[in-house]
């Protein structure tokens, strides 16, 4: 009896996420967000999605990563019902281990953006550093933030060129990347065998 309530709850919690996701979706297409559809999903989704854009650690420039976080938590919600009307029993490295994994995706998915653009960027910057538009503009003031922070850490007061702060940034954007996957999946490891 028990068992099927979870298993119940796990689906409508899925349910929802998936809800979720089509009003993220939705709201980039304006003719199906503002139809009788997308303002009935709206309804149901925006006030737990608004309750994560108040995070001010979510937004970076005009980008909103609080979407991800708040779908995660939907997704360790699912994980912990169906863990419990699988096995009866949740210990608290697994509930720990779900909420590591939800706060590693939304870092690693940060930094994978991060390191896409800084590649994107460099690129551009190599093949034709001359000529701006409104989109390099914006990728440039998403970008400056992280690669002012890289190289006044590592330069301390000496000056690079644009072209070295981005080669910079991005090394030290990689390596990180890497490091925190390694202690991810230590500490992730090291949760999921706790006893309680």
């Amino acid at each position: 009896m028990l068992q099927s309530i979870f298993y119940s709850l796990a689906s409508l919690v899925s349910v929802y996420s998936f809800v979720c996701l089509l009003r993220i979706l939705m709201s980039w297409m304006p003719q199906l967000e503002y139809s009788p559809v997308g303002r009935f999903i709206a309804g149901l989704c925006d006030p737990y999605l608004n309750w994560f854009r108040r995070f001010s650690f979510t937004r970076t420039g005009m980008v909103d990563f609080s979407p991800i976080l708040a779908l995660g938590t939907l997704s360790i919600a699912s994980m912990t019902l169906t863990t419990l009307a699988a096995t009866g029993r949740i210990s608290l490295g697994v509930i720990l281990g779900g909420v590591l994994q939800v706060l590693w995706s939304f870092f690693s998915f940060i930094l994978n953006i991060l390191i896409l653009f800084l590649i994107i960027r460099l690129i551009y910057d190599i093949m034709s550093r001359y000529s701006y538009s409104q989109f390099w503009t914006m990728l440039d003031r998403f970008l400056n933030p992280p690669i002012s922070k890289v190289t006044s850490f590592f330069m301390r007061g000496r000056t690079l060129s644009y072209r070295m702060s981005l080669i910079l940034t991005l090394a030290v954007m990689i390596v990180l990347r890497g490091g925190l996957e390694v202690a991810f999946r230590y500490l992730l490891a090291l949760l999921y065998s706790l006893p309680v």
